[in-house]
């Protein structure tokens, strides 16, 4: 298989896909690897690294197109991206396309094969590549919106933690999922007041027995503003596994947030649990609305952009290895359907458009709101 690893264009962005470890297993396994130069750079991976992994470094993203038919990449392809791609490409990575019905059509046109990370869920319905991206992203989250609550970042002011004869800071984490879960054990471990809402029973008893000093709610609108309009730290981790992200915290409510407190919105990827809430990027890490800092970077991760690679790497290696091993090149990712592995399965399940069409039942409901 001619395996593909652009260097990665969107604002901000400084992850690789595959480390030069990862493209050494899948040459060891008779693969051809093909990676755009300094794909790797802004993660602390040189070129020399992937030649040394037996790679072929290719200077330019057009020629990498042209190479290659399985397509690895971190996030959704861009305009400089589209042009190259075609209908017998297979592009595997991050692509988020509830939120993004152009690209769905662009794609669609194209007539290629999208396999999102984030759609990829083992046998337990668990999702092990947006996993590692969402433990990044909670724990960033803690970090980016305790410094913005500085005094000369326009917060209130605050320490997270607090210090003998202070108020600790509170911090609301909506969702108690990966990022949430992630985002309350910093938050905690600053010593911060913590309350966490889901729907999910199970997952807050989960939480509160890891982390006892922390509140629990089981999560209603009228609670939500109730906890809210007093945080001085509001991080929204809702997700619905290849749906948009619920608005949970109304516009309403967050007219009422103190001046200078500070929303993180980690689910703006799938469109934001904020209403009305707009993306940033990591030149621009927020703005102010109604007096409260809101930041939403759809690419948080790639703030540590070596850690996070690192860890992407490690995941989706497998699914590479097992598409690398299909016969994409006669069959497409049809292929897939003749794999008897847990992976080949997974993936399989995973495929959100192909041949021209979208093909994923949960993304199909989405279309049809």
């Amino acid at each position: 298989m001619k395996i593909g690893i652009p260097q990665e264009i969107m604002t901000g962005e400084g992850r690789v896909a595959l480390t030069p470890q990862a493209c050494k297993a899948l040459v060891d396994a008779g693969h051809s690897v093909y990676v755009q130069n300094d794909a790797g750079i802004n993660s602390g991976y040189t070129d020399q690294d992937y030649q040394a992994s037996g790679t072929v470094l290719i200077e330019s993203a057009q020629q990498l197109y042209q190479q290659a038919q399985l397509i690895v990449k971190v996030k959704q392809p861009l305009a400089q991206d589209i042009r190259f791609l075609r209908s017998d490409h297979v592009i595997f990575s991050y692509l988020h396309l509830a939120a993004d019905i152009p690209l769905i059509n662009t794609l669609c046109d194209i007539g290629l094969c999208a396999i999102p990370f984030e759609s990829v869920a083992d046998e337990l319905g668990s999702l092990p590549l947006l996993a590692p991206m969402s433990r990044v992203a909670g724990r960033i989250s803690v970090i980016r919106g305790a410094s913005l609550l500085f005094r000369n970042r326009g917060g209130r002011g605050v320490l997270l933690g607090g210090v003998d004869g202070a108020d600790p800071g509170g911090v609301v984490v909506l969702g108690a999922g990966v990022a949430g879960r992630n985002a309350v054990a910093y938050a905690a471990a600053l010593g911060a007041r913590v309350d966490v809402l889901d729907l999910k029973e199970h997952k807050l008893e989960l939480l509160k027995r890891r982390h006892p000093a922390i509140n629990t709610h089981l999560s209603t609108p009228a609670l939500i503003e109730e906890l809210c309009v007093q945080a001085d730290l509001v991080i929204g981790a809702v997700l619905l596994a290849g749906r948009r992200a619920p608005v949970v915290l109304k516009q309403s409510v967050v007219k009422k947030m103190n001046p200078g407190s500070v929303i993180v919105d980690i689910s703006i990827d799938q469109g934001g649990c904020v209403e009305g809430i707009r993306s940033t990027t990591s030149e621009e890490l927020c703005y102010i609305d109604n007096g409260v800092i809101h930041s939403a970077v759809p690419n948080m991760p790639a703030a540590v952009a070596r850690t996070s690679s690192q860890t992407l790497s490690s995941a989706i290696l497998p699914y590479v290895m097992t598409l690398a091993n299909q016969d994409l090149s006669v069959q497409g990712c049809e292929a897939l359907n003749e794999a008897e592995s847990p992976q080949a399965e997974a993936l399989q399940r995973a495929i959100a458009i192909q041949h021209g069409e979208v093909v994923d039942d949960v993304l199909r409901q989405e279309l049809s709101k």
